[in-house]
């Protein structure tokens, strides 16, 4: 019970915060302008280097020392790694950012942030609903971007929702729920319980649905007629994912299959700029006009009581990433830096080149009208009802590996991995938990599939019992693996009750006399279905990357660190 009441505290006070930001942005505006100006743009420029998989960038002044930081940062931050740079060069700091989840930076928050000297989540909800150590000191929004619908141009026009040049029509939340119901829309879209866009999103879907002013409240939850609404809204969920920046790439990499997505302004913009360049029809932005949620990316500073070393850097890089030069890379990028979701440097070629037209961008501020939020309890209950009743069921095969090197620790971390994803209790934990319509189906695998073990629902007792009790022995064959998931996917008359994944997990180096006839029944059976991966051990990623990149989905590196984080973040992508 304390730890509910605690949590719905956190939600109120990041309530506060968030509201707070939105009307504290003229800080970033003008703050750093005057003293630090662009006169510091002549400062030699470094150099980034990534790391663990793209997850971990390192930014180096081209001169001089002053200092490190290390950065648990949002995903979507990757975006404006140019005003990161930036700051780095001006300020002569060293940073480090890690990239993940709005759900990661809370928890990291919750554990002591041992090694993080700053947070730079989307939003500051996930402070405050993190921050429960109270740590995080001085935190200050850096930009603004809306959560928007990006639709492809053509499909836009479709739709009856914008002409030829681009310009588009004011779309309603209704109008959305119409296409969605009549079959002429479909979008992909982040998890509202991993990612600050999900999230954002589904709070604005569901105001939006209910209409009049202020927020929702706990009777709205209980209104049939508008839960029902917005459970018919997230049935156009044709793809989920756990990171907004995951998913931009995934749809710019296919455009021909994905053509609307649910995602940052920014991150659209990104997408646009890609789209474009390789000949593509950019993704036009699509506003709810009936309410929209704005994401007002704040940087905190984390006092762990480090050497006072830390907060002199942390506060040169701050005052740099205010400045004139770090702030125009932001809105190059397709971020806002002014009052209420202005433009700052509307007159600079670059920036006008992000904010076009012609692609649907609406560069007025009263565009983003933006939804008011509930009550701590109201959110808590929100997100609740969200994994357990509105979101689009799920279904998803796991096909892991039980060979003989898999015996002991591999096996015993196997386990704890699915239960971690599965039982009710400890998925609860990541807000990952079963819903009663989901199916999880177990394929446990050697030199031959075994045979596979479903759970409906939250009943995932008897899948896990299995998954603890098969023996780990024998060779390693992903390939058959692959070809006895295929059997167990959704009928065609289900597949579009849910959205579907196969997760495949081994450690080892796979034998191939099975692998091209595996490949070509994907593809020949038009399965268009995410297998992710998830590698250990002396997993080959010669073998897993293909997979990945035919199935439009990614590979995991669970090598490293604790393997159930890794089942938990898979699952958040399903």
């Amino acid at each position: 019970m304390d730890k509910k009441v605690g949590f719905r505290r956190r939600i109120a006070a990041a309530a506060a915060v968030i509201c707070a930001a939105a009307m504290m942005l003229t800080g970033c505006a003008s703050g750093g302008n005057g003293s630090n100006g662009s006169g510091n743009g002549s400062a030699p420029a470094g150099a980034s280097s990534t790391s663990n998989s793209g997850t971990t960038q390192t930014f180096k002044p081209g001169s001089g020392s002053a200092g490190d930081i290390r950065i648990a940062s949002g995903s979507e931050n990757k975006e404006v790694a140019d005003a990161i740079q930036k700051a780095a060069d001006e300020s002569g700091v060293t940073v480090t950012v890690d990239y993940m989840g709005s759900l990661d930076i809370m928890n990291v928050l919750e554990s002591g942030a041992a090694e993080y000297d700053a947070v730079w989540p989307a939003s500051s909800m996930w402070i405050s609903m993190g921050d429960t150590k109270h740590l995080v000191k001085d935190a200050q929004s850096t930009s603004t971007t809306p959560i928007v619908f990006g639709i492809a141009k053509k499909k836009a026009e479709q739709l009856g929702w914008a002409d030829s040049s681009g310009k588009t029509k004011a779309v309603s939340t209704a109008d959305v729920l119409a296409k969605v119901q009549s079959g002429d829309l479909k979008f992909s879209m982040t998890s509202a319980t991993q990612s600050n866009s999900g999230a954002s999103a589904y709070l604005a879907f569901m105001t939006a649905l209910r209409g009049g002013t202020g927020p929702i409240t706990d009777s709205d939850l209980s209104d049939s007629s508008l839960t029902s609404s917005v459970a018919q809204l997230l049935k156009g969920v044709d793809r989920s994912s756990g990171s907004s920046d995951w998913l931009k790439d995934m749809v710019v990499a296919s455009p021909d299959r994905f053509d609307s997505m649910v995602n940052y302004e920014s991150l659209v913009i990104q997408a646009d700029k890609t789209l474009t360049k390789n000949g593509h029809d950019p993704l036009l932005t699509i506003y709810p006009s009936d309410g929209i949620a704005v994401s007002d990316s704040p940087l905190g500073y984390v006092d762990r009581g480090q050497a006072s070393g830390k907060r002199k850097a942390y506060d040169a890089f701050a005052k740099a990433l205010r400045s004139k030069d770090s702030k125009l890379e932001f809105e190059r990028a397709g971020r806002r830096t002014g009052l209420g979701g202005a433009l700052t440097y509307a007159s600079d070629g670059e920036v006008r080149q992000s904010f076009r037209a012609e692609w649907g961008i609406n560069t007025d501020a009263s565009t983003l009208k933006a939804i008011p939020l509930p009550t701590a309890k109201t959110i808590t209950k929100a997100l609740d009802v969200y994994q357990t009743a509105l979101r689009k069921p799920s279904w998803t095969v796991w096909v892991v590996d039980y060979s003989g090197s898999m015996s002991g620790d591999g096996k015993n971390g196997v386990v704890k991995g699915l239960n971690a994803a599965l039982d009710p209790n400890e998925s609860a934990k990541a807000h990952i938990q079963p819903a009663g319509n989901d199916v999880n189906i177990l394929i446990p695998f050697e030199s031959a599939p075994h045979d596979p073990v479903r759970a409906d629902g939250a009943n995932t007792g008897g899948l896990l019992n299995t998954a603890n009790a098969t023996a780990a022995d024998g060779g390693t064959d992903i390939y058959a693996g692959l070809e006895a998931a295929y059997k167990q996917l959704p009928a065609d008359a289900q597949k579009n009750d849910y959205t579907t994944a196969i997760v495949l997990m081994t450690d080892g180096r796979s034998e191939v006399s099975n692998r091209d006839a595996a490949l070509a029944q994907y593809k020949d059976s038009k399965l268009d279905v995410p297998i992710f991966s998830i590698m250990f051990g002396d997993a080959d990623s010669a073998q897993l990357d293909p997979i990945a990149k035919m199935s439009n989905a990614k590979v995991f590196d669970g090598r490293t660190g604790d393997l159930a984080d890794v089942f938990r973040t898979v699952k958040g992508f399903n």
